[in-house]
């Protein structure tokens, strides 16, 4: 389960090894999310992988916490700030929703439409999704998202 909860973290903030979900994830008590953990959580240098690459940015950095991840893992509810970036998407690895708190984005589909997204702005990337992600400025945004299989 930790391997799963660390891959997770890798895809859907990036990176970043803050997280409260391990002991909230055998309590059926409501979870409060609290997101000014974001202004204090450690950001790490943004590294490609075969989903992303990093096409700009001047030494771009992000980091994030997960609030909570369901028992089997399939599940998981997160916020995550990230430095000014552009990157490629290839073949996103999972479905997610995107609540922007701070900051704009233009993302670009593969047909060349695109389209800014900004505070109070909410998407879902769906797995599989190609195209380009270029921060307009530094963001926060609250993700949820079914993992890879």
């Amino acid at each position: 389960m930790k391997n799963n909860l660390n891959l997770l973290l890798c895809v859907v903030i990036l990176f970043g090894n803050n997280s409260i979900a391990d002991k909230q994830m055998n309590d059926n008590n409501i979870i409060d999310l609290d997101f000014s953990q974001l202004q204090t959580v450690e950001l790490y240098p943004v590294e490609d992988y075969p989903f992303m690459k990093v096409i700009d940015g001047d030494e771009p950095l992000a980091g994030g916490v997960t609030s909570f991840q369901s028992n089997d893992g399939k599940f998981d509810v997160g916020s995550s700030r990230y430095s000014k970036i552009t990157l490629r998407l290839s073949d996103w690895p999972v479905d997610e929703f995107m609540y922007f708190l701070e900051g704009e984005v233009e993302i670009t589909n593969e047909d060349g439409s695109s389209k800014i997204y900004g505070p109070g702005d909410a998407i879902v990337m769906p797995k599989g999704f190609n195209g380009i992600w270029r921060q307009l400025t530094p963001i926060k945004k609250i993700n949820i998202s079914y993992p890879m299989e």
